[in-house]
Formats: structure tokens, C-alpha cells, sequence
């Protein structure tokens, strides 16, 4: 498990996925959201805070994702050395992790997620070489067992649903950004003690530790003075946040895009009926690109209404068109 260094404030979600996982006992639980949003932080911090209440704990990261057979193995070899139980022995079998989940209560962490789907489709298709992954996960929902699974990515598999019914075994935590009050603390202890509540680094950057940590480093080495710097709305983006958007870029569809493209030329939120009217594709393609974007946080909607981001506006206009 990585340590990542100060954790700021995410009481609520900690709350939300302590109880999820220990009082409903959730069996399989997405949390999605842009890069640098704190994802792999909050479920550092949670795995601290819950860790007693499992017999093993397994996190792996997918970066450089493994064959499902050889995550696997690499998983029972773990559990063979736990003193739960060492008779476990490894297996060709496939998909034979579950049983240890059935007989014991374990928590997995599979960081990473997206890894495993395919670049330049809508969001959560899985790799063909990956569709092992997909049955393991399938089984995690559907059997009985007393462990949970714990899935961290941009975007969610396409079977999990953004929103779950009551007492469904799965559930989805999209993570958005940091209050105001936490990312002025951000600010601060990088030393921008000037920064006020109405400043554009406290608007522009929802809230994403990531983005502002970059934002801070860019104006420390630049020993600048901040309303300087932002003068004539400037919206910084250092090379380390143009570089991780367009990895998540390169990522979207075609028709995905487009729609980043359309709305990146409006000025104000436009409607459903609107966004429908102004592409050039056939509606279904339209919806189903705007519920990928909405699944992989590229979109806002607020009032119903569909807008993208300022620092993703900004990368679009300006690096893209």
C-alpha cells in the first residue's frame, strides 16, 4: 500500500465506505474520479482505519497489469502464507479465489483499475486479454461470501452501476474535490498564505490535490506573486496536469471527443436538448458518449445542465483545438 504523505480532510467518505463495508457488507465497491483526486489516498487512509477487521489484507496495483492467472497466483501465495491458513496451495483453477473469499473475511484492493479496460472506447470495456478480471468480479457480486473487494480508476467496469438500489451488494464512490476550506489548507502549507476563499486557485481547480499541489510547486519555483501571475483570468497548467490530462484524453472515443469539443466552445451549460442538437452523430451515440464522460468525471452537470470543468476546458481550447 503506498504511503502518500499528508492526508487531508475526506471525513464523509470515510464514513460513507466504513459503513458500506462493515455494517451493509458490500461485497464489490468502485471509487472513481479524476486523476489526482485522491482517490488512492482516501482508501490508504480507510485500509488504517478498518484493516483489524479482516483476517488478510491484499492490495495490488494494476499499472502494469498482471494475467489474471498470474495475480492469482500471486494472491494465493499471499494467503498460503498467512496464519489464517497455510494449506492453501496453488492452483491452476481458474477464478479459485473465491473460495478463500467464501471461507474467510479478506479485504482485496485492486488500485489502478482502468488499466484493464480499452483505450479509445467508451468507458469500462475490458481488454480481451483482461476478461478473467471481469468473471472474477462477477463472481465477487453474485456468490456468497463474507470479504470485500475494493476497485480504485478513473472509470468504472461497465457493470457497475454510478448509483446502486438499497441493499445491493455493489456500490460506486465518485469522488469529487476538496472543500474550499481544505484546499486553501493545500495552499498554505505550500506557503500561498495570501490565497483567499475567492481566489481563482480556490474556483479553477475543483477542489483536485493534484492540480493544486502542481499549481502551488509552479508558483513557488516562479517566486511569483499570485494575483500577478492570474491577472486577466489566467489558468495555469503546469506540464505535470497537461500531461496526465491528455493520458486520460488519449483514453476517451472518438465520439467522446467530439462532445469534449462542442462543449468546450460553449460559454455558458447547455442542455440535454441542445448538446443533442449540436452534434453531428446519431443521438444514441451522442447519449451513450455523454454517460462515458459523466462515468469518467470529465463532465459536470449542475441543474441538469452539462458543462466541462475549467482546467479541462482549458486544456481542450487551448492544447487541443
Amino acid at each position: 500500500m503506498p504511503d502518500l504523505g499528508v492526508f487531508y480532510d475526506r471525513t464523509l467518505e470515510l464514513e460513507t465506505l466504513s459503513d458500506w463495508i462493515l455494517n451493509e457488507r458490500c461485497r464489490l465497491i468502485a471509487i472513481t474520479g479524476m486523476s489526482g483526486i485522491g482517490k488512492t489516498a482516501l482508501v490508504s487512509q480507510l485500509v488504517q482505519q478498518i484493516k483489524d477487521e479482516f483476517e488478510s489484507v491484499f492490495w495490488c496495483s494494476l499499472a502494469s497489469p498482471p494475467t489474471f492467472s498470474d495475480w492469482q497466483n500471486r494472491l494465493l501465495k499471499f494467503f498460503s502464507k498467512s496464519p489464517t491458513d497455510r494449506s492453501f496451495h496453488l492452483t491452476s483453477e481458474p477464478l479459485f479465489v473465491i473460495h478463500y473469499l467464501q471461507q474467510y473475511r479478506c479485504l482485496l484492493v485492486l488500485d489502478d483499475l482502468h488499466n484493464l479496460f480499452v483505450s479509445g472506447e467508451l468507458a469500462g470495456k475490458y481488454q480481451a486479454e483482461c476478461q478473467d478480471y471481469q468473471s472474477f468480479f462477477k463472481q465477487v457480486e453474485n456468490l456468497s461470501h463474507q470479504s470485500c473487494v475494493l476497485l480504485i480508476g478513473w472509470e468504472p467496469s461497465i457493470e457497475l452501476p454510478p448509483s446502486a438500489k438499497q441493499n445491493s451488494p455493489l456500490r460506486t464512490l465518485q469522488l469529487t474535490g476538496l472543500d474550499i476550506a481544505t484546499t486553501r489548507k493545500i495552499l498554505q502549507d505550500y506557503g500561498l498564505t495570501e490565497i483567499d476563499e475567492n481566489s481563482p486557485l480556490i474556483d479553477c481547480y475543483d477542489g483536485n490535490p493534484f492540480w493544486v499541489k502542481s499549481l502551488a510547486s509552479q508558483i513557488q519555483e516562479l517566486g511569483g506573486f499570485v494575483p500577478d501571475i492570474l491577472k486577466n483570468d489566467t489558468l495555469l497548467l503546469p506540464e505535470d496536469v497537461k500531461c496526465i490530462l491528455r493520458q486520460q484524453y488519449d483514453r476517451l472515443s472518438e465520439t467522446e471527443k467530439q462532445v469534449m469539443v462542442l462543449l468546450a466552445g460553449e460559454s455558458e451549460p447547455i442542455s440535454l436538448g441542445g448538446l443533442l442538437e449540436m452534434a453531428i452523430m446519431p443521438p444514441a451515440d451522442c447519449l451513450n458518449s455523454i454517460q462515458s464522460l459523466l462515468r469518467r468525471c470529465w463532465l459536470e452537470k449542475p441543474d441538469n445542465l452539462y458543462r466541462l470543468p475549467k482546467a479541462i476546458k482549458q486544456y481542450i481550447i487551448h492544447h487541443l483545438i
